[in-house]
């Protein structure tokens, strides 16, 4: 037997699995850390997900609570609001309030009387004293009918006590109750007319069956008069109008016009067409029997 083989060199022959063993012991550690580097950005992945994911969790919440409760629990409606109904979004139409015509000089005037031949006043027997009848007229006699809502001239308009009197007596006998052939009433024998007339163009709202009203209707008819022939007689002159009814030019178309009408009535005119009537108030308006009462 030969023992030769122990001299050979047999280090390569060792050496080569050696080799191989750290070969493997690489690709080992290699493959580990490939897997631990795969499985650290797996939990990364996952860790980045689940944070993700609370923050959405917690915005529910807090937008469930910002919710009204009314507008979440409501019940659900098949019924639209009412205010929803509407097939225009253009707002609903109202019928214009009524408003108060203007006191105006240019107003339609009240009729004139037209008692019928032979016919005679009836007398009630609700006759007030005379005391009374002047209180109601001195009272009318301060009243400014125009108001403040008008032209300052207008407003500052007086019916002199006198012409109150005067007329009072000439038309009644300074009787309360009493009534004309004509529908004239009370002291001042006031017309159906003249009342609806003065009522609508002021705004009040007199009673002519009411002796106090019936006087303050007399009273704002001649307020009116006395401005619509001032306002004629400035006219016809070029100059300012003035209200003063102690003027003769103004004052006989005014009382004309209260028995007549102002149809046919016009300041200046040398007749009127109720002479008669102007004259008996004009003296009147200077030997009223009104201090006899």
């Amino acid at each position: 037997m030969s023992y030769d083989f122990y001299e050979e060199d047999d280090t390569a022959e060792f050496e080569r699995p050696r080799s191989k063993r750290r070969l493997g012991v690489i690709l080992l550690s290699v493959a580990v850390a490939v897997v631990l580097a795969g499985c650290g950005v797996m939990a990364t992945l996952v860790k980045g997900v689940d944070h993700d994911r609370a923050p959405a969790a917690a915005n529910a919440s807090k937008d469930a609570w910002s919710t009204p409760i009314a507008s979440a629990s409501a019940p659900p409606t098949t019924e639209e609001p009412a205010a929803l109904t509407q097939t225009s979004s253009a707002p609903p139409s109202r019928a214009p309030s009524p408003t108060k015509k203007p006191k105006s000089t240019e107003a339609v005037p009240a009729p004139k009387h037209s008692t019928p031949p032979g016919c005679t006043p009836s007398k009630g027997p609700n006759q007030l004293p005379k005391a009374t009848v002047k209180g109601y007229l001195d009272k009318a006699a301060t009243t400014h009918f125009w108001g403040t809502k008008t032209k300052v001239e207008y407003a500052d308009i007086l019916v002199p006590q006198r012409l109150l009197y005067a007329i009072a007596e000439q038309e009644s006998g300074w009787q309360s109750d009493i009534k004309a052939c004509d529908g004239g009433l009370g002291l001042m024998q006031i017309m159906p007319s003249t009342q609806t007339s003065v009522n609508n163009r002021f705004g009040t709202g007199w009673d002519r069956t009411k002796p106090s009203d019936n006087v303050m209707l007399g009273a704002n008819y001649l307020a009116w008069l006395i401005a619509y022939y001032g306002d004629k007689i400035a006219a016809q002159h070029g100059t300012d109008a003035s209200y003063d009814a102690s003027n003769p030019e103004l004052l006989k178309p005014v009382i004309s016009a209260y028995n007549w009408g102002t149809v046919g009535v016009e300041p200046g005119m040398g007749a009127f067409p109720n002479g008669t009537y102007v004259q008996n108030v004009l003296y009147l308006m200077d030997h009223s029997r009104a201090g006899n009462y």
